[in-house]
């Protein structure tokens, strides 16, 4: 019986820690210890980021303390630029373990890519370095927390509109076939169009005029005569 009891305890105690929320570590960061930060974006210095792109921010770390401080990780995150409490997106964990000794210096990248449904518009971005001594005491810094704004993609050929100017050509295309046999049809009806056989007998009559009136009054109009002459006095007799 005891052991039954215990059982349901222990089951009880661990169904109410998995149903605790896990904190996000953004949401409740350590306090910040003594380093000085610098950044920037070698391929967007203009903090204009295209969504669905790789965005590459450097870090510059320097240890003001007396101690070495362990550099663990970096997160970020996508904000509402209207209130920062409203996370748009968070960024991936990216882990490294660096060692940085009591005046020195040390470069990392993060990298971070907006999510490709993003519309261009600006957002705030906030990324965070973790770090911890070697007591275990964890610190973070914000070394970055701007308005930026999210850009489309540049299109190297857009299809969509090469599309658009095929369908309006074709359309204008069919308009002037349309309206081409609809006035062909009508004047066709009109009699404005004369067939092609009768201006074949109008041209060959014409011909054969035009030729009895160049050979007239020459020595071969005079034999034609002479002899239509015999042939009429043979018929005759």
């Amino acid at each position: 019986m005891l052991k039954q009891a215990l059982l349901v305890l222990s089951c009880l105690l661990i169904g109410a820690y998995a149903a605790e929320p896990q904190q996000h570590p953004l949401t409740n960061l350590p306090a910040p210890g003594m380093i000085s930060t610098g950044f920037f974006f070698p391929e967007h210095p203009t903090k204009q980021f295209p969504a669905g792109k790789v965005i590459t921010a450097v870090l510059g770390i320097h240890n003001d303390a007396t101690e070495q401080y362990n550099i663990t990780a970096i997160m970020g995150s996508l904000n509402s630029p209207n209130d920062f409490s409203i996370f748009v997106q968070n960024f991936t964990e990216q882990i490294y373990h660096q060692p940085v000794e009591s005046s020195q210096e040390l470069s990392l990248e993060y990298k971070f890519m907006p999510d490709p449904r993003l519309e261009p518009r600006d957002f705030v971005v906030a990324l965070t370095v973790f770090y911890h001594d070697a007591k275990g005491q964890y610190f973070s810094n914000t070394f970055f927390n701007q308005t930026i704004e999210i850009v489309e993609v540049k299109k190297l050929i857009d299809w969509e509109l090469i599309f658009l100017f095929m369908f309006i050509g074709g359309l204008v295309a069919a308009v002037v076939y349309v309206a081409y046999s609809y006035a062909a049809s009508y004047l066709n009806t009109m009699g404005f169009v004369k067939k092609s056989k009768k201006t074949k007998r109008t041209e060959t009559s014409r011909g054969v005029e035009d030729h009895d009136e160049w050979v007239k009054g020459t020595n071969y109009d005079n034999f034609k005569k002479r002899k239509a002459a015999t042939a009429a006095k043979a018929k005759a007799s």
